[in-house]
């Protein structure tokens, strides 16, 4: 570990989240509190960092440059911040880093709070978007909404709200309409939202809060889109809304979810003004997002999947792909409603065995206590590997033996299961 990435996993140790104004403010300082670039603002539940992806890579297409900040990182802090697809490189990095720290140490002396974990990233990418000037800036809220540190910007170009569910209730409330009201928060006077109404409440939420604040709202349903052929590597599928009339568009990927964050972000583009087919097909399909039902070698799969929704989106991925014999690496953090997740895999009856593992988070759910929860869910086999490189192991056995193995539950999952020296392979 860095000296950097020690100093910025350091931070919850001695801060907590801070104000607005504090945001405000360490963007002032950092000279980035005023942006040339055109910002479009994601928030919602799931679906946000490909919605991002999507978008991004159209844009890119169209001959714009893009810089992107999105959350988590699967394995290094650098891929927060992107430009034009690639995360930006050590010494930009490192040299970011020392700018922020120096900021955010001043503003300690001046009686401020210092940057939270998030805030002091959010402000690197500002600074390195700031002096790198793209043409779109795509940020990505971290959490909610409405008080999330990167809703500091009055006039964005465009606003997109994606899946809603319920997730981090403890936060944003026990309901999906309390979850909507914060998602709801990135929403400013005048400016276009494009929403992805998964959900009638949280859809009417955000719909009353864009008529106060006069914003135009464009809505995808789910039943806009329709599937029209999946292989192994790519799914074709139509939109039809007032943008589209039943065109067909392909991804190249297997999770069937991806075609709503697709559509989400082909909305948007429109509403950007890029409406070119070829543009827009040949951005769909140059996007690949690690870690949603990404294939990383021959028969493993590994898919971010962690609440109720993303859950149901990835059993319906693989209930899609015409497998027979199929086992699961699954792990969770405790602080997740990991029993109601646990519940549709098991009533799913999609695999053939389990492989139970723990996570090197501290936040990692003890593995005891996973399987009692499967235990008492399903019949299946259920085998306990306390280490995840020791379940990529024995995952690698099940796929000799003619398995396909998928892993799920946790983004800290995919992050360690990438982070395998020589397990991921170029997809054949």
């Amino acid at each position: 570990m860095t000296k950097e990435t020690k100093y910025i996993y350091d931070i919850p140790k001695f801060n907590k989240k801070s104000s607005a104004d504090n945001t405000k403010e360490m963007l002032r300082r950092l000279d980035c509190a005023d942006i040339d670039s055109k910002i479009i603002h994601i928030a919602g539940t799931n679906g946000k960092g490909s919605t991002c992806a999507y978008l991004g890579s159209i844009l890119r297409e169209a001959g714009y440059s893009v810089g992107i900040f999105t959350s988590p990182h699967l394995v290094r802090l650098n891929e927060r911040i992107a430009i034009d697809g690639a995360s930006v490189g050590d010494e930009e990095f490192e040299k970011t880093f020392e700018i922020v720290r120096n900021v955010s140490e001043d503003m300690v002396s001046d009686g401020l709070s210092h940057p939270s974990f998030f805030e002091f990233l959010f402000g690197m990418a500002m600074y390195i978007f700031k002096r790198r000037n793209p043409d779109y800036i795509i940020l990505e809220t971290g959490l909610g909404g409405r008080l999330d540190a990167t809703n500091v910007f009055s006039g964005p170009e465009l606003t997109i709200i994606t899946s809603i569910s319920l997730d981090h209730t403890d936060i944003l409330g026990d309901s999906i309409d309390k979850i909507a009201y914060e998602k709801a928060g990135i929403l400013k006077q005048g400016v276009p939202c494009v929403v992805f109404a998964n959900d009638e409440t949280a859809a009417s939420v955000i719909e009353g809060i864009a008529k106060q604040r006069q914003a135009p709202v464009y809505r995808i349903e789910r039943n806009d889109i329709r599937i029209c052929d999946i292989s192994d590597k790519r799914i074709d599928f139509c939109l039809k809304n007032s943008y589209y009339d039943s065109v067909c568009f392909s991804i190249a990927n297997r999770a069937v979810y991806q075609i709503y964050n697709a559509s989400t972000a082909l909305v948007a583009a429109a509403c950007l003004g890029v409406r070119d087919m070829d543009v827009l097909r040949a951005g769909l399909m140059k996007m690949h997002w690690i870690g949603r039902m990404q294939t990383i070698r021959r028969n493993f799969i590994i898919d971010g999947a962690h609440n109720d929704d993303g859950i149901d989106n990835f059993l319906e991925s693989v209930a899609r792909d015409g497998r027979e014999s199929r086992a699961l690496i699954f792990s969770c953090v405790s602080d997740k409603d990991y029993e109601s997740v646990i519940q549709k895999i098991c009533n799913a009856k999609l695999f053939d065995c389990f492989i139970l593992t723990r996570l090197a988070d501290r936040r990692g759910l003890d593995t005891g206590m996973m399987k009692a929860c499967f235990t008492g869910e399903c019949r299946e086999h259920i085998e306990i590997i306390e280490k995840v490189s020791d379940a990529c192991d024995r995952a690698l056995v099940y796929i000799e033996q003619g398995k396909t193995v998928y892993a799920a539950g946790s983004l800290y999952l995919v992050g360690e299961i990438l982070s395998q020296t020589g397990l991921v392979q170029k997809e054949e």
